[in-house]
């Protein structure tokens, strides 16, 4: 490596490297990454691994590989121990196992020799992060005073490890409590009655935990759509930038523009929002800039607009596709100076407002038909953020449902889920997004006579059909329509291709409905007899406990 300086006099600019680590600190895999890729390019090294170590059990997390331009690439787990390197499987294991804390750098005796620098970080319960790098000697200049190198390193390192370890830390939390929600969804609660009532066919109750929902300023989700977001949205912040929001009717467009300004510096000042469809464009224009007394018949008194209520603060414009030619150009003027200006007045009002607007319409469509301007499409356009449907993250159901459920309960409605109850609502498509399982809920909170909401209760209220109740794959036809096509296996004959159907279709009705045969016979009405002789010829069982 030719362009490799002496380690000795290499000079980390650890403050740059770890003030970068702190910016990607919410994703432990990229923080990973750019902690390695850091310490190569400045170092010279040729490789870096982060293993995390129990007892004599390591894994491999992160491998990173310096090649001869420069370029940093992934080092597979399945590839490693890299053979190719040269550097001994029983060296790697003693690196990995010595359990050191301070720097160690040291000179391999194998041949072909390696610098091999390595640091072991205590993590929880008997685990550790090790930090192990290395590089043939003959790839360093000869001049190498190695032993410099663990000065260099020790104020990068220790200032980089509790982010490192904060971040593994956060992520072991994040899955215990998913798997946490996975075991109230599957296993029931121990330790609490069901209040002297059950379902007819005697369902369990889902019991609400007692965790703290993990929110990000009031939406309440973990999966990684949502993350995503979450990273983007401490990125942005505190800046003026205008920001669109995407999403389906229903995502809660509004809930994440109300996030974006509470988290940053505008939280102190009013977020107020219109919907832009709503309303016509005269009533529209006087809403957002005001008017003065007399300005137009009905105006009994003057009034500040939205855009001056908001000033300071941040002003929300949901579907904005629906927005007038006319209003559009007016809007334009006011992202571009900063001056509004009420109707009947001829005084100018300066305004510092943050614009978030939102769209459940494509605008570059809107551009290219000619009905939105496309000077104003790319005012607005600076970041944009999409929120996923609540089908594609269906992991954050039963926090959305304990979080509605909480606030009912307060209300005063007593009802609770079964977890069948619970199984179904996450089996469901949601078309109408979080906005429908709310008012699915509420709908179950003032009706029904028993205590107990069940499956059988929920199923007419779900009118989208089941999204998981069959294996299917979206595709799009050849006329821009999404379809849903079940998933044909790859068998060699047509009988082997409807054996296979079928017997999925039996395994999931046998599931959902808790392997009483007699409801499988009425929901796939077939006779008594057959559904048994399927049973028989596919060797369908229920898995004990035990067995699971």
């Amino acid at each position: 490596m030719d362009s490799t300086q002496p380690l000795s006099a290499i000079k980390l600019d650890s403050h740059e490297l770890v003030s970068h680590l702190r910016s990607v600190a919410n994703d432990l895999s990229r923080l990973e990454r750019e902690f390695l890729d850091g310490l190569l390019k400045s170092l010279g090294f040729d490789r870096g691994l982060l293993f995390r170590v129990r007892g004599e059990n390591s894994r491999l997390n992160c491998g990173r590989r310096l090649s001869d331009g420069g370029v940093v690439r992934e080092v597979s787990p399945d590839l490693f121990p890299m053979q190719s390197s040269g550097l001994p499987d029983a060296l790697v294991d003693q690196v990995i196992q010595s359990d050191e804390s301070s720097i160690r750098l040291f000179t391999s005796s194998s041949e072909p020799q390696f610098v091999v620098l390595c640091q072991s970080c205590p993590l929880i319960a008997g685990e550790r992060i090790v930090l192990y790098m290395d590089v043939p000697v003959d790839s360093l200049p000869p001049e190498v005073a190695s032993t410099d190198l663990a000065g260099e390193l020790e104020a990068t390192l220790g200032a980089a490890w509790p982010l490192i370890r904060s971040a593994y830390l956060e992520q072991d939390l994040l899955r215990m409590r998913s798997e946490r929600v996975a075991m109230s969804v599957t296993e029931p609660e121990t330790g609490e009655s069901v209040d002297d009532e059950e379902s007819e066919d005697g369902e369990e109750a889902w019991v609400l935990s007692h965790d703290e929902l993990p929110t990000y300023h009031g939406i309440i989700g973990e999966s990684e759509g949502l993350k995503k977001i979450y990273e983007v949205v401490e990125k942005i912040k505190d800046t003026d930038f205008n920001v669109c929001v995407l999403g389906e009717s229903g995502t809660g467009k509004e809930l994440l523009a109300q996030a974006i300004h509470y988290a940053g510096c505008r939280s102190e000042a009013k977020f107020v929002s219109e919907s832009c469809g709503a309303i016509s464009e005269t009533l529209l224009e006087s809403e957002l800039f005001g008017h003065v007394k007399g300005a137009f018949t009905g105006a009994d008194e003057s009034r500040k607009g939205l855009f001056e209520l908001a000033n300071g603060g941040t002003l929300f414009l949901d579907e904005i596709g629906d927005m007038s030619e006319g209003m559009q150009r007016k809007l334009l003027r006011v992202l571009q100076e900063g001056i509004i200006r009420p109707i009947g007045s001829k005084e100018m009002i300066h305004v510092d407002v943050r614009v978030i607007y939102a769209s459940n319409r494509d605008l570059r469509l809107l551009v290219e038909k000619g009905t939105f301007r496309a000077d104003l499409y790319y005012r607005l356009n600076v970041i944009t953020l999409e929120i996923p449907p609540l089908r594609d993250r269906m992991d954050d159901v039963p926090l959305l449902v304990k979080g509605i459920l909480t606030k009912l309960q307060k209300a005063g409605f007593r009802r609770r889920l079964s977890r069948s109850a619970l199984r179904a609502l996450m089996s469901y498509s949601w078309p109408g997004n979080v906005r429908e399982l709310e008012n699915v809920l509420q709908r179950l909170a003032v009706t029904g006579t028993r205590r107990l909401v069940t499956r059988k209760e929920i199923l007419p209220l779900l009118d989208g059909g089941p999204a998981r109740s069959y294996v299917g794959e979206g595709i799009e036809d050849d006329e821009g329509d999404n379809q849903i096509v079940l998933r044909i296996p790859q068998r060699q004959t047509f009988n082997e291709i409807i054996s296979e159907c079928e017997k999925a279709v039996l395994l999931n009705s046998l599931k959902e409905n808790r392997w009483n045969k007699s409801r499988v016979t009425k929901v796939l009405q077939i006779p008594r007899q057959s559904l048994y002789n399927k049973i028989a010829k596919y060797k369908l069982r229920k898995k004990l406990k035990s067995e699971a």
